[in-house]
């Protein structure tokens, strides 16, 4: 599995979380992250070659509530683990704590600090979202 580790990034991860977390198509992934739906194309291809999961298209249409509104569309691909998936996920279920298990206080509360600086940002970045959206929203058509 070390060879396979080494192949594994991040998104890669994320998306075999899902699907073991029970969301295993391409629409729900994307609709759960921040992914877009060619990302998660290419991770279940990546995933497919390495023999971590399999990837089946079923036919026909689904409806699903998406952004509130019902929409009706072509079923996605869909993801099952395959046994070297889930041996792979559960051996490496831990890896985002061991990272920082060799660090000292010193740089845990410099880390710590960085992810802080980081989350400020993104809750600026939000609002000043949020306001432009409603400035928009409050905007008669023209």
């Amino acid at each position: 599995m070390t060879d396979i580790f080494d192949q594994i990034r991040e998104k890669d991860r994320t998306v075999l979380q899902y699907i073991s977390d029970g969301d295993d198509d391409i629409q729900l992934i994307t609709d759960a992250t921040t992914l877009s739906n060619a990302e998660v194309n290419y991770c279940f291809q990546k995933l497919q070659d390495l023999s971590l999961i399999t990837v089946e298209k079923p036919d026909g249409m689904v409806e699903r509530v998406i952004n509130g509104t019902l929409q009706k569309f072509e079923a996605p691909k869909q993801a099952e683990l395959t046994d070297a998936g889930k041996k792979y996920l559960e051996r490496n279920s831990g890896e985002e704590l061991t990272r920082y298990k060799d660090l000292n206080a010193q740089e845990l509360g410099c880390t710590i600090r960085e992810l802080e600086k980081r989350v400020d940002s993104l809750e600026n970045e939000l609002t000043g979202f949020k306001k432009f959206v409603r400035r928009k929203l409050d905007q008669p058509d023209n």
